[in-house]
């Protein structure tokens, strides 16, 4: 994940993501009325009014004006809570840039109800390498008053619709505790461990660093929430259940199901805040592989991509702390005939998966040295990747043996350590 240059200009953020238009000024809008009172107005006059809208809301948030950016809400304390604490997450977020995009013909207009189908527009300073846009369906009513108001800041359905994954500061209060290279996301429940988290990702980033044969950016935005609500939201989750799941890194498309990303990001599941400093630590700097190599591990087998990031994370460890799980050595005794297969990697047998693929990753850096190990990485990843199925080419031509051979080395190696 490329880090972002010098943090944009609010000016520039408006101008160019929140409008798509030039100066826009009030319109005094006309029309007859409807018989609950609304008044209609040209489509064009419409739509220049609400851009308008949401261009005072994104004033708001730059100058930081709480009561400006609730203004133009309808009388709802419900609506007016979550707004007030969306405020406060984007007020903690260092914002390169936020705004609305809205589209041409984007607002609809009907007797008591105003829509507008809008982009959310966000980049993380120095952590995305694009805008993220997220589209929303937004809700108005114009009151007795005349005045244009929100009624709902988001929709939800609509969202879910469009494959949008809304990210938790959409969604609930969160904390924003930043370190070196580190943007740790929060909520009232885990901030307590805020410090612990973002110290050992610090330490994971520069541990990490020394193992990686070549450069990244050394920025990360973590995840440590209190719940598995937002992780259930990411789709192509690893075996699709995230109660399995210790951690996940995953890319931030710039928009829904886009193959271009602003970055990798990832999470911890709530119940890896509760233990031991050691066990923390070495699933932060497996997590931190799959960032740091981003897109480039997912053209690899499976087995290839995850063992490296186990064997990365156990670098910092005393042999007698790397520990593996007894369903690795269970399948070491009773004999591996083959590697891991993507298909079933994340399945029932994903406790024996990891350690096998770990121990693959061990044999071979041992066997033929670890710059083998990272040539290996290469060749599997060129020219577009290699799947489990084609690998045996790929292994033969860099280390000389096929999957079958390497799996019963692997075992053979897991049981001498581990009996």
């Amino acid at each position: 994940m490329r880090i972002g240059g010098g943090r944009a200009g609010w000016e520039g953020a408006v101008a160019g993501l929140v409008l798509l238009a030039a100066v826009l000024t009030g319109c005094g809008l006309g029309g007859d009325d409807y018989p609950d009172g609304t008044t209609t107005a040209s489509q064009t006059e419409l739509q220049a009014e609400v851009r308008q809208l949401l261009k005072e809301r994104v004033r708001a948030v730059r100058r930081g004006d709480e009561a400006a950016f609730l203004d133009r809400l309808v009388d709802d304390p419900l609506l007016r809570r979550d707004q007030r604490d969306y405020f406060a997450n984007l007020a903690q977020l260092p914002l390169a840039r936020f705004g609305y995009a809205l589209g041409e013909d984007a607002v609809t207009s009907a007797p008591g109800r105003i829509t507008a189908q809008v982009d959310i527009v966000m980049e993380l300073d120095g952590f995305d390498d694009a805008p993220v846009r997220t589209p929303t369906r937004m809700t108005f009513v114009r009151e007795q008053d005349g005045v244009l108001r929100i009624v709902a800041a988001r929709d939800e359905e609509y969202e879910r619709e469009r494959h949008a994954v809304p990210q938790p500061w959409d969604t609930v209060p969160v904390q924003i505790r930043q370190g070196s290279g580190v943007l740790g996301v929060f909520d009232r429940d885990s901030w307590r461990h805020a410090d612990e988290i973002v110290d050992e990702v610090e330490q994971g980033i520069a541990e990490v660093s020394a193992e990686l044969p070549d450069a990244w950016s050394r920025h990360v935005v973590v995840y440590a929430l209190s719940d598995t609500s937002f992780l259930a939201r990411l789709p192509d989750l690893p075996g699709g259940d995230p109660e399995q799941l210790d951690g996940v890194a995953f890319p931030v498309p710039i928009r829904p199901r886009a193959d271009e990303y602003a970055g990798t990001r990832f999470l911890l599941h709530p119940r890896i805040l509760e233990r031991s400093p050691v066990m923390r630590s070495r699933l932060i700097r497996h997590e931190l592989v799959h960032v740091a190599l981003g897109r480039t591990d997912d053209r690899v087998p499976t087995w290839l991509s995850e063992g490296l990031a186990e064997y990365v994370s156990v670098r910092p460890l005393a042999p007698q702390e790397r520990l593996i799980s007894r369903d690795a050595v269970a399948a070491a005794r009773n004999g591996l005939t083959g590697l891991p297969a993507d298909a079933t990697f994340n399945g029932q047998q994903s406790s024996a998966n990891y350690g096998i693929a770990w121990y693959a990753c061990e044999y071979i850096a041992s066997v033929y040295g670890e710059a083998a190990l990272w040539r290996l990485f290469d060749d599997m990843r060129a020219d577009g990747g290699v799947s489990d199925a084609d690998q045996d080419t790929v292994l033969v031509r860099v280390l000389g043996v096929d999957a079958a051979t390497l799996a019963r080395a692997t075992g053979a190696r897991i049981l001498s350590v581990f009996g």
